[in-house]
């Protein structure tokens, strides 16, 4: 079986091991789909960061943020023991954000989902998945999918 490559928007993560979260049950069906050979997963550093942030910050987990070393521990264990391929940002790719930024006259942090798109599209990846489709809708060669239509769509 062809896996489908897909590339994963940070917040997939977060809400994979948020149980609070209203998309946690499908962001880690996602996550164990890469893990059983459904997906082939592939993610920037930069998700990894962003994960880190995320997850240990008290506001943003409402109180349940994960200690520093809990954090470390979920990163190297979940995501770089060699299922997921990790991407780190070239020259070109870089380009390329600033290039997209100018078309799209985007500014501040926006620039951040820029820079995954720029990344996702340099890995010719299928789809992007993510909860936040607008905001890599209009991005040439990249198709943005949320969780759930990514299973709907391999379903079909």
């Amino acid at each position: 079986m062809n896996q489908t490559r897909i590339f994963l928007d940070t917040n997939v993560l977060v809400y994979a091991h948020d149980s609070s979260s209203q998309h946690h049950i499908i962001s880690a069906n996602l996550l164990s789909a890469v893990f059983t050979g459904r997906f082939q997963a592939v993610l920037s550093e930069q998700n990894l960061l962003e994960l880190y942030r995320i997850l240990t910050n008290p506001i943003a987990m409402k109180g349940n943020s994960l200690s520093t070393s809990q954090v470390k521990n979920l990163i190297e264990s979940t995501y770089l023991g060699g299922q997921f391929q990790i991407i780190y940002p070239t020259q070109a790719v870089l380009r390329q954000v600033l290039e997209l930024a100018v078309q799209k006259n985007i500014t501040s942090a926006k620039i951040f989902d820029l820079r995954l798109a720029a990344i996702a599209l340099s890995t010719q990846v299928k789809f992007l998945i993510t909860f936040n489709i607008k905001d890599f809708t209009g991005i040439n060669g990249l198709t943005p999918l949320s969780p759930y239509e990514i299973f709907t769509y391999l379903d079909t």
